[in-house]
């Protein structure tokens, strides 16, 4: 049994569940198992590691210069600037940019693409898996049934009012639920079944229940416009079968809609009433940089001293300002340091032709991050999902036979992959 568990395929599903985050302690330390990321972590940078020495393929990939340069590179040059602009000791500057260190789940998951051969509707049963599972989980949490984890000591961010509009908030594989929600929306472009419209369904009340982010919300539905624009009548009955659902659920329990409406209307003046913390964090960034000759000043740790709590109050993040973030860690490297990003990120995505439901939402993914750098930080915080994407990219692009892949049938390894490997010979 054990054997079996270690077989490629299953290490694959494993990889890919563990990397949604659905056993990480959250940011506000409510739920998940501690140190649980940092191990996942530890295993990447020594699988990483390992393949590297002992891999010789893998540096043939230009791919793979990008993944390094993220996942390693930026996370190490952010710790040494805050070394010398704050003191903080380079490990605390590792360990506040750790996220980052996840771009190195590119390599372990190209080896076990590459082991297990799977069809790109493998991996979207995968992806789609992991995303319920963390639907569940998080329900679990916030109806109680698994108690919120209470003798964690952690920096606490006073946020009262927001604190009353968003209760029993639990941000378990939001990432992995976006990336669910528009593969089952463009693989509705064509069929809308009512399977589907229940999944959608349930990671729609997932959203606003238990994840319950506004610029999520407003994305899923840009998503649906875009994905359905030359689709009208596949948009107009996906639209009809949900809202029965929903209308016949209303007559149900119409307490909860009309609590939900009232909480909708108390977040959409919370929204738009003013100027608010993400505008004031703006400023003293833009300021910060300026004042130190705008060279970087890296990013502090709140486990030491406090991080910029101590400087400029409780509410001050950098994870809140997308790019303007990126800002204040690299100075005037910033714009390089997006070009890099996202041109090689396009660059990968565009050598693979023949993509799927998944490897467009993959894709679509991007495309929102990008159009909204201003608030999403995926540059520093996305290496969870960019990694093993890029992997599936390169893999998809270089090694599957795209004429046969529309089959949906396994495809075994060429007879010489031992000795003409795709892989080892083409640049991607």
């Amino acid at each position: 049994m054990f054997k079996q568990l270690l077989a490629y395929r299953n290490l694959l599903f494993i990889l890919i569940l563990l990397n949604s985050g659905i056993f990480f302690l959250t940011d506000d330390k409510k739920a998940g198992l501690p140190f649980m990321r940092e191990l996942y972590l530890f295993g990447m940078v020594i699988a990483a590691g390992m393949l590297l020495f002992m891999w010789k393929r893998v540096y043939q990939s230009k791919s793979s210069l990008w993944i390094l340069f993220l996942g390693g590179v930026l996370p190490l040059a952010s710790a040494i600037l805050a070394n010398l602009n704050y003191g903080q000791p380079i490990i605390y500057g590792l360990l506040e940019e750790r996220r980052s260190l996840l771009y190195l789940s590119f390599f372990p998951t190209l080896y076990l693409l590459i082991k297990t051969a799977p069809t790109q509707k493998h991996l979207e049963n995968f992806f789609l898996y992991s995303a319920v599972l963390c639907g569940v989980v998080g329900f679990l949490y916030y109806f109680g049934i698994i108690p919120e984890n209470t003798n964690i000591s952690f920096h606490v961010d006073e946020k009262d009012f927001v604190e009353t509009l968003r209760p029993n908030r639990f941000m378990i594989g939001s990432s992995y639920v976006s990336i669910a929600v528009f593969m089952l929306l463009y693989s509705m472009r064509d069929r809308v079944s009512v399977a589907r419209v229940g999944l959608l369904l349930f990671f729609a009340a997932y959203l606003w229940l238990v994840i319950q982010t506004r610029q999520t919300m407003v994305i899923w539905s840009l998503a649906a416009l875009w994905i359905f624009r030359n689709r009208i009548g596949s948009l107009l009955k996906l639209g009809s079968l949900a809202s029965a659902v929903l209308v016949f659920s209303f007559f149900l329990v119409p307490e909860f809609y009309v609590e939900q409406y009232e909480r909708f209307n108390a977040l959409l003046f919370e929204a738009t009433s003013g100027p608010g913390v993400r505008e004031n964090t703006v400023a003293v960034i833009l300021q910060a940089v300026r004042d130190n000759y705008y060279v970087g000043l890296g990013a502090l740790s709140l486990q030491w001293n406090g991080g910029f709590s101590g400087m400029y109050g409780p509410h001050f993040y950098l994870s809140d300002v997308g790019i303007v973030g990126v800002y204040h860690r690299f100075g005037f490297l910033t714009p390089l340091i997006a070009l890099i990003f996202y041109g090689g990120y396009l660059w990968i995505m565009r050598q693979c032709k023949h993509k799927g439901p998944l490897l467009l939402a993959f894709q679509l993914t991007f495309w929102f991050g990008m159009l909204n750098m201003l608030l999403s930080n995926a540059l520093m915080y996305g290496g969870a999902t960019l990694g093993i994407a890029a992997a599936c990219f390169v893999y998809f692009a270089k090694v599957r036979n795209p004429a046969r892949e529309q089959g949906r049938t396994p495809i075994s390894p060429p007879i010489n992959w031992a000795h003409h490997d795709q892989l080892q010979r083409r640049n991607y």
